[in-house]
């Protein structure tokens, strides 16, 4: 028979912390769960991006809207004929007429200072050289959602950007972190895995601690690897780096 039995089969033999360290700088990539985080997080950034630009553009058109209206617009009356509850207030329809011919209307209730109700008139201005430019007056341009929607992304654009030096961060410790052993002090389970903490000392004999929130499990008092920046030790992680991998 061809092939050769278990007893056969060499594994592969674990490097030793010297050589670990004597390919300083390393090559590595990020691992496939790192890589499917980013992109996720890219594309969502993205999608925040494409909605603020046309958000902004909305606003900006808005705004040449009301500045016309009030430079050049009419006043007119016009009547309620629907109002329908939304989600910041109503939407409050209405219609008008101007030079023989109908003409349509929607404002979200926030927008305006007092309730409006079916089949009652409001005051209205509108541009002349084309009615469907229109709005109640007066109108308060003030609106907290646009506070809100700006305060949203600057906090999801906030957290892409953790997201980014995070990767960088992790990155340049994958590729020039000096490996040491160090020692279990305590480990617990968390979710599927386990949360483990450790201590080790640097090469100038100097005591650190440290963290992996997704771990497999440690006794407390084994040896496990450890990987840290030698300018910055309370940069560290465990060793082999679950977010990125040495590339032969």
């Amino acid at each position: 028979m061809f092939g050769a039995s278990d007893d056969q089969i060499i594994s592969p033999r674990e490097l030793s912390l010297r050589e670990i360290n004597a390919e300083i700088p390393r090559k590595v990539r990020q691992s496939a769960d790192t890589k499917t985080a980013l992109t996720f997080a890219l594309f969502v950034f993205g999608i925040f991006m494409f909605l603020t630009v046309w958000y902004v553009y909305s606003k900006v058109q808005e705004a040449r809207h009301i500045e016309a209206v009030s430079r050049v617009g009419l006043d007119a009356p016009a009547l309620v004929t629907k109002v329908l509850p939304s989600r910041h207030g109503s939407s409050v329809y209405y219609s008008f007429r101007f030079e023989g011919a109908v003409y349509q209307g929607e404002v979200n209730s926030e927008d305006m200072i007092w309730d409006a109700h079916v089949g009652e008139n409001i005051p209205i201005r509108f541009l002349p050289s084309d009615p469907s430019v229109n709005h109640p007056t007066p109108w308060d341009l003030w609106m907290w959602p646009d506070f809100v929607y700006v305060t949203v992304l600057l906090v999801s654009f906030g957290a892409f950007a953790k997201i980014v030096v995070f990767s960088y961060r992790e990155r340049r410790l994958a590729r020039i972190g000096w490996v040491t052993e160090g020692e279990v002090i305590a480990c617990a389970p968390k979710g599927k895995s386990f949360r483990v903490d450790y201590e080790f000392y640097d090469d100038n004999h100097a005591q650190f601690d440290g963290a992996n929130e997704d771990s497999d499990e440690y006794k407390s008092g084994s040896s496990i690897r450890v990987i840290y920046l030698r300018k910055n030790p309370k940069k560290n992680d465990t060793y082999p780096m679950s977010s990125y991998e040495t590339v032969d």
